[in-house]
């Protein structure tokens, strides 16, 4: 084996060595992925490549590499549990990957791969093993030629292991993967066939380390394959697995992928490190901390819904470990300078922005370490009234995992202490419930990946003409109709799609007896797709063929782009009067409004929102010229163009620049469309600022026609009080107050009055007591409306004795009430109110519940409430002991 290589010299190495074969290395796409509604997470590193497999391929690539960061928490890739548990899963992942876009095929992909581990990196070739699909003859007669390995350690299986599909149907074919021996060698002439202890097999010493996909089919929705019109190669590397055995160790945490931020945790909390189960909070806090950073870095943030939610779930689990080595507060945050010095030159914008994500993390502990405390709290309470021996219901098992952090397991242990076991079928239903609400609620994206459904007539990518142009000749390409509506896809288009924030242009598509009328433009997996429905003559085959006319709706265009442009110098007025750490963390731009997400950890003040506000109107009354320039994006990043993290810029980028040259008050990268001036915006108004999440504040603003109409609102509005307030402008305020006090007192008043009849009404009930024991027990049938019901218990509370028991069933039309109130007294003998009425309420088929002083029940069977009342002496000799 070579000498070893440190983890950056690994990474550098596959890539050196597939430039070497005439490979373009692509940057990493973001771990939080923008144009495909699919996916909640990259996951894969051909992710970013999906387009170009059906032909899209606008730049022309025949061959790329490159190391894809990944995650996989969530579908049917979740291994969240046991991360951390065992030696090589991971949150958190880089896929080292090579592809061939209708270039090299199986003989290259094998030769090379072969090249790369037994000659650069001088792999033994006796612990090394090959798999091809069952019928691959080909890839086994390759790999027998190029490797010269014995002829049962190139192995066939069948298509669980050996036969790609990226779904049910799309691009699929037959894979080959390369398997590692980690074992003694003296045993794998007797092992390595096993089906449970062999390759393929569930066990960690055969590993899988590089995946070589050959796509040469398209699965069709009938389970039929059909050959693809260009043969692909799409290869996946674990970059961490290959560093393990570069470096000669039997796990993933041992090498330096990991172990600085592992040191760093046994130093920070004293608790030193093994790779034995003492150490899996060690390690649960070093892989997720990483898939941490990496997606808050992207552009995703912690919060109750979608990725968010999975986010918050992992930072919630590193918490809980990190409260088994002791740590009661914030913790993991104190990791991510670690992450970012070794990791920062290999993706710079975990170094970039590694403030911004310490401080989402400490404050989304911060908040985590409050809930788990309340979580304790309410186990107390679900657990209090269960016996030894029950099952806590699994609701309430749910409940406290859903909303507390707590898993099954951490309320099992609980549970366990106190004698009582969980509900675990019942808290599987619950997650399960969860689990489809989340699939109803997934985006379903159009497919774009296969041609099932789609009526072709050239394979092409689509030409953007929407920064110079508003109308266009155009043909179409392919389209496709579900349920009355196109999906079309243009060889020109000035129809911008929806990306970094702005929404997707509308308008019109016209040819002679033809007219669609498109609502949206998307983007997914980097095509551009025209949604739209006919509005005149029939779209078939025929008529599609034809030359259109595509016409944007320009007064829509023109309020998207005053918006756009406004948030550009909404930035630069938010950095100019909070600091410099204000950074985009996403945004909305519609014709109607513009929403802008920013980096600040406090609520603006109102002085601060004016003072922006100003700012940003001064500067669209200056009308500054805006201009675009196209530069090399790392010339762009050193002009001080500032870049939306999260998002994937090639090679060459827009630069939008407002002010006069060399005097900019903004710029930045920039891909959508503004306005040729300031001046064009009109008016800037904030309408509101609110809390995101941890770190994010919101500002929601309008320009032009829409902050003119809002302007007209509040007009009018205002005129409405000034005539019924009788009072000029400056006046409104005082002379409304005075109105608003004057309500009050009345309100006040009328209360008093209402509880003064309460209590007359409390005291005529109050009379001719049941002594119960020590008690004197009242139980007495009702019929009051909720509000004067209400009422008449606030006044009984008022005139309740110590050692009195108030019982009383109201019927009101079909509803049913069933109140209790009990003195102080009797509170310490053991006669609670809360558990009173649940009794009674049981006897009228009722649920309720309250304090030990006072509480109500409800129930439909409006018939059985004045005999459930009647139990309440029997309940109250129980407690009693009478």
């Amino acid at each position: 084996m070579a000498e070893t290589m440190t983890s950056a010299q690994v990474r550098e190495s596959f890539i050196k060595f597939f430039e070497s074969k005439g490979h373009l290395f692509v940057r990493s796409s973001p771990v939080v992925p923008h144009d495909d509604p699919t996916l909640m997470f990259t996951n894969a590193g051909m992710n970013q490549f999906k387009a170009i497999f059906l032909g899209d391929n606008p730049k022309g690539w025949k061959r790329v590499c490159n190391s894809q960061k990944c995650l996989r928490v969530s579908g049917k890739h979740n291994d969240l549990d046991v991360v951390g548990r065992d030696n090589y899963h991971h949150t958190f992942f880089e896929m080292l990957g090579n592809w061939s876009f209708g270039d090299y095929y199986k003989k290259e992909a094998i030769a090379w791969a072969w090249e790369l581990l037994t000659e650069v990196w001088k792999l033994p070739k006796e612990r090394l093993f090959a798999t091809v699909y069952e019928d691959d003859d080909e890839a086994w007669q390759i790999w027998k030629d190029v490797s010269g390995l014995p002829d049962d350690r190139i192995m066939r299986f069948g298509a669980h292991s050996n036969f790609w599909e990226m779904g049910d149907t799309g691009p699929c074919g037959p894979c080959s993967e390369i398997h590692y021996d980690r074992g003694d060698i003296a045993t794998q002439a007797e092992t390595f066939k096993d089906p449970i202890k062999g390759v393929n097999g569930e066990n960690d010493r055969y590993i899988e380390i590089w995946n070589n996909v050959f796509m040469q089919y398209e699965r069709l929705s009938d389970g039929s394959l059909v050959p693809l019109k260009a043969k692909n190669v799409d290869t996946g590397m674990g970059f961490e697995r290959i560093c393990a055995i570069l470096q000669g160790k039997t796990s993933n945490y041992d090498t330096d992928v990991f172990t600085p931020i592992i040191s760093k945790v046994a130093e920070l909390s004293g608790v030193p490190y093994n790779d034995g189960v003492d150490g899996t909070p060690h390690r649960v806090i070093a892989d997720h901390l990483r898939a941490l950073s990496f997606a808050i870095a992207d552009g995703a943030l912690p919060s109750n819904e979608g990725r968010g939610y999975v986010l918050r779930r992992i930072l919630r689990r590193a918490s809980r470990f990190a409260r088994l080595l002791g740590q009661k507060e914030a913790f993991i945050y104190k990791l991510v300078q670690v992450l970012a010095d070794t990791m920062g030159d290999a993706f710079p914008e975990i170094r970039e922005r590694k403030d911004f994500v310490a401080n989402v993390i400490k404050s989304e502990e911060e908040s985590f370490i409050r809930t788990l405390d309340a979580g304790l709290e309410r186990f107390e309470t679900i657990s209090a009234d269960l016996k030894k021996g029950e099952k806590i219901p699994g609701d309430k098992v749910f409940l406290l995992y859903d909303t507390y952090g707590f898993p099954p397991d951490l309320t099992g242990i609980l549970a366990e202490e106190k004698g009582l076991l969980i509900d675990e079928e019942g808290y599987e239903k619950c997650m399960q419930e969860q689990k489809d609400r989340a699939r109803a609620n997934m985006k379903k994206g159009i497919n774009t990946m296969g041609s099932e459904g789609w009526t072709e007539y050239a394979v092409g990518s689509t030409q953007f003409v929407g920064y110079e142009a508003d109308t266009a000749k155009v043909k179409v390409l392919r389209f496709r109709e579900d349920k009355g509506i196109l999906s079309i896809v243009l060889d020109t288009t000035p129809f911008y799609a929806e990306m970094g924030g702005q929404v997707g242009d509308k308008g019109l598509l016209q040819a002679e007896g033809l007219d669609i009328a498109i609502f949206d433009t998307i983007r997914v997996n980097d095509t551009i797709v025209h949604r739209g429905k006919v509005t005149k003559g029939e779209a078939n085959k025929d008529t599609m063929s034809v030359e259109f006319v595509a016409k944007v709706d320009m007064r829509l265009r023109d309020d998207i782009r005053a918006n756009h442009s406004a948030t550009h110098l909404l930035q630069a007025a938010l950095r100019q009067v909070l600091g410099s750490h204000v950074a985009q963390q996403g945004s909305r731009v519609e014709p109607g409004f513009l929403r802008f997400d920013f980096s600040h950890f406090q609520a603006m003040t109102k002085e601060e929102i004016q003072q922006v506000e100003d700012i940003v109107n001064d500067k669209i009354r200056a009308t500054l010229p805006v201009n675009t320039d196209v530069m090399d994006v790392d010339a762009a990043k050193a002009s001080g163009a500032m870049a939306l993290f999260g998002e994937k810029y090639g090679e060459e980028v827009r630069v939008v620049k407002m002010g006069a040259c060399g005097e900019e008050f903004s710029k930045e990268l920039c891909g959508g469309l503004h306005v040729k001036n300031t001046g064009a915006i009109g008016m800037f108004k904030i309408v509101s600022e609110a809390s995101v999440s941890s770190g994010v504040r919101r500002i929601e603003a309008l320009t032009g026609r829409g902050a003119m109409a809002l302007f007209r609102l509040e007009d009018s509005v205002l005129t409405v009080l000034r005539d019924k307030l009788r009072a000029k402008n400056d006046a409104i305020v005082e002379r409304f107050e005075l109105t608003l006090e004057n309500a009050r007192k009345l309100e006040k008043e009328l209360a008093d009055a209402k509880l003064e009849i309460a209590a007359s009404a409390a005291a005529e009930l109050l009379k001719n007591p049941e002594q119960v024991g020590e008690a004197k027990l009242y139980i007495r049938d009702t019929k009051a409306p909720d509000d004067g019901f209400k009422t008449l218990l606030d006044g009984i509370a008022q005139k309740i004795a110590d050692d009195e028991v108030v019982v009383l069933g109201n019927v009101c039309g079909k509803a049913g009430s069933i109140a209790v109130l009990v003195g102080k007294a009797l509170q310490k003998k053991g006669v609670k109110a809360g558990d009173l009425v649940k009794e009674l309420a049981a006897y009228a088929n009722g649920r309720g519940g309250g304090r030990p002083d006072r509480a109500q029940a409800g129930t439909r069977e409006v018939e059985k409430v004045s005999g459930a009342i009647q139990h309440a002496t029997e309940i109250v000799k129980t407690k009693l002991g009478v």
